[in-house]
């Protein structure tokens, strides 16, 4: 039940996450109006010269356009219209004007036409396939606009409809008059829209306005109504009285605005209390529930103190500071480096190259291969296909097939009869760069084998692996809560439940450790001492005062585990020190060492394992690049914004228009 409890708190912490990371995605194509800008000169025949300049954030749009929807009721024709772009110093650069409806606008030509009887547009083309910030300028003159009546002349506009699909971050608009009144009283104002916008006269002939944070689908219009005839050419006149009704209806509207207002204020409030309650819940739940993950985990450490107290190191039942014979007289360098490198740590792994260089070596002495010296002075292996492979263990076989693969591969690569049967390092380093899933499966493959001989051979118990697996296992997800706890201890989640959960996973991943290393049997802990026993005595048996030290041709068997143990060098000094004809190398030659004249000469040990592991990382480059590109081919972008006036990737979206009334 405590387990339940713990994870599914880490399951709803972690449904928050990706809820959170939803929340904040945003989609390419989609179009933003940093600033809209609206410049109205009403002139004295009643008709208005409209200037809009338009600061826009857009992506992959090739078109722009804006519609009216046409009504002779209320305004006439829309004339002289002219789109221009504005570059960063202010040069303006003209559109080019077409009289063709086209619905993909060719770039730097507009048009400005009735797309039907109800409706007029213009469009321009921009073909914009990136996002980029854009300042475009758009002019034009609206007939009839001002209604002039007996007591007073009305300008009444619909900036924007209901029907826009763009933000606008801010909105700025100044409306001329012809001539200046004589008392700014004479000027009455009125703005309908968001509630949060300012409309008000700044001076006998100016009205301006001010939206911030527009939201799409939102309608934004003026109404000026002036008490002086300055529009003394206008010929749209009506013969009546508006002001009293203009001020009815507004008032009106202006006293449902303020009912809204304290609705919202009412509703906001509201809002509050309940949040602040909610909060006051989640609280003493997030608390409680804290309180009650505290305990479980407190608990958990207790317990698994208790489970690191009764993890028994098994420790060697002599212990043999140097041992001359070999501890396993059939083990390979593979089964001799798995207990010399048995640890807390997976060093068996961080020493591969160690190791394969080791069991090429132990092909050699077992004639599966042989070396010889190309014309470059280089060193190249050469394999001996007569032997039957029967004769190898696990670990020595995959390694004897992976160089034949290498072989198959550069003689496919290379044609030429030559050296079928030899190939260099750089072969080997080539064919891991480009069958890194065939070269890695090999390499990986040793540990595995390996284990499982010494399990065979009871020297290791594999079921204290699997449970030091699952300990590690523990600690990643302890250490996992703890980080998506940190993450979110500013919402939910208490701070004191974080510094137990470290903990947790602090100790399942000594628990782990602690698990691996005792999985060793009294038997293999005994072995393994040995083999770290002769590692020692290879390193200095120079120095030891014995009469008896092994004949010189067993060494090359020695070297082959030194190799696998990282001494090879230091061991044939020491050899030149008990031996010194090892300096000659034609005595070295003519007796058939091998091994010691390629190191002696060529530092071959060194070589080799270089080269094996310049060729191991190749693989696991070649793999994790081979990962990495399978990952991103499932990854997707995209999504389009509608626009006010735009349209985005590759067709246009549907109409956002703005009209007046």
């Amino acid at each position: 039940m405590k387990k339940k409890v713990l994870y599914f708190l880490i399951l709803f912490i972690s449904l928050i996450s990706v809820l959170f990371l939803f929340e904040n995605t945003s989609y390419a194509g989609s179009q933003t109006l940093n600033n809209l800008k609206y410049d109205v000169i009403l002139n004295e025949d009643g008709s208005a010269n409209i200037t809009e300049i338009w600061d826009i954030r857009v992506s992959d749009t090739n078109t722009l356009f804006k519609n009216f929807d046409l009504d002779s009721s209320r305004y006439g024709e829309i004339t002289n219209v002219k789109v221009s772009e504005l570059s960063n110093n202010e040069e303006e650069i003209g559109f080019i004007q077409t009289n063709e409806y086209a619905y993909h606008v060719q770039k730097g030509y507009y048009y400005a036409l009735k797309t039907n009887s109800k409706q007029f547009e213009i469009a321009w083309g921009v073909s914009i396939n990136s996002s980029r910030n854009k300042t475009y300028k758009i002019t034009y003159t609206i007939k009839d606009a001002v209604k002039t009546y007996n007591d007073c002349s009305e300008f009444y506009w619909m900036f924007i409809s209901t029907s826009n699909g763009i933000p606008v971050d801010n909105l700025d608009a100044t409306i001329k008059l012809p001539k200046a009144m004589s008392s700014k009283e004479n000027i009455r104002v009125w703005g309908h829209g968001p509630l949060n916008g300012e409309i008000y006269a700044v001076d006998k002939n100016t009205v301006s306005f001010n939206v911030k944070y527009l939201s799409e689908q939102t309608m934004v219009e003026a109404r000026v109504a002036v008490l002086e005839d300055v529009f003394t050419t206008n010929t749209n006149r009506i013969n009546q009285n508006k002001l009293q009704n203009i001020l009815s209806e507004e008032t009106e509207w202006a006293e449902a605005a303020n009912r809204e207002r304290d609705r919202l204020k009412a509703e906001i409030e509201r809002e509050k209390q309940i949040e602040k309650i909610i909060g006051i819940i989640i609280q003493i739940v997030a608390v409680s529930i804290g309180v009650g993950i505290f305990i479980i985990l407190i608990i958990k450490i207790v317990k698994y103190a208790k489970e690191l107290g009764k993890i028994k190191e098994l420790v060697p039942e002599t212990k043999e500071k140097y041992f001359r014979d070999f501890p396993d007289e059939n083990a390979t360098p593979g089964e001799a480096a798995f207990l010399y490198y048995f640890d807390k740590e997976k060093l068996f792994n961080k020493n591969i190259s160690k190791v394969v260089s080791a069991i090429i070596m132990d092909l050699a002495l077992k004639n599966f291969i042989s070396f010889e010296q190309d014309q470059k002075n280089k060193m190249n292996i050469v394999l001996n296909e007569t032997k039957d492979t029967a004769e190898l263990n696990s670990d020595e076989s995959d390694i004897y097939n992976l160089l034949r693969n290498v072989k198959t591969y550069k003689n496919k690569k290379n044609k030429s009869e030559e050296n079928k049967n030899s190939i260099s390092m750089k072969d080997i380093e080539k064919y891991a760069k480009n069958n890194d899933s065939s070269f890695l499966s090999k390499i990986e493959s040793i540990e595995t084998k390996d284990k499982n001989i010494h399990s065979a051979k009871q020297n290791l118990n594999t079921s204290k692996l699997k449970e030091a697996e699952k300990w590690k296992s523990k600690a990643s997800g302890y250490f996992a809560a703890s980080f998506i706890c940190v993450f979110f201890v500013i919402f939910i989640i208490p701070i004191f439940i974080i510094f137990p959960c470290i903990v947790c996973g602090i100790l399942c991943n000594i628990l782990a450790k602690e698990t691996r290393h005792s999985a060793l049997t009294q038997k293999g802990a005994n072995e393994q001492e040995l083999w770290k026993g002769l590692k020692r005595y290879m390193e200095n048996f120079s120095l030891l005062n014995e009469r008896e030290v092994p004949e010189l041709a067993l060494w090359e068997k020695y070297l082959v585990y030194a190799t696998a143990f990282g001494v090879a060098d230091k061991v044939l000094s020491q050899l030149k020190i008990k031996y010194p004809e090892l300096n000659d190398e034609e005595f070295m030659r003519n007796n058939g060492y091998t091994y010691m004249y390629m190191m002696n000469r060529y530092n071959f040990d060194r070589m080799l394992n270089s080269s094996m592991q310049r060729a191991y990382s190749a693989g696991m480059r070649e793999r994790a690049a081979r990962q990495a590109a399978a990952s991103s081919s499932y990854s997707s972008g995209g999504g389009f914004g509608g626009g006010f006036s735009g349209g985005g990737g590759g067709r246009r979206w549907p109409v956002a228009g703005m009209g007046g009334r």
